[in-house]
């Protein structure tokens, strides 16, 4: 397969068009989720999410914490945190 390379260019409002020829191929469709990380200053990365594997993967943490840790302590943590 030849790799595909496209150009696209960040709006005012920092958006940014992802080429048709990489949606088709990556099957991106609207609302598709990606999650955003720049590695440097010169290369951000974007990784396409699976919502259902998303949840799989919230739920089993759910159930790996659950009586653990009692509602107070989670607030408790998210308030330092944030």
């Amino acid at each position: 397969m030849q790799p595909i390379v496209e150009t696209t260019k960040m709006s005012t409002k920092g958006q940014i068009i992802i080429p048709k020829e990489v949606r088709d191929f990556t099957q991106s469709k609207e609302n598709t989720l990606f999650t955003v990380t720049p590695v440097n200053t010169d290369t951000i990365i974007l990784k396409k999410l699976n919502r259902q594997e998303m949840v799989k993967e919230f739920q089993k943490i759910r159930q790996e914490v659950k009586g653990k840790l009692s509602e107070d302590e989670i607030n408790d943590l998210i308030h330092k945190v944030r």
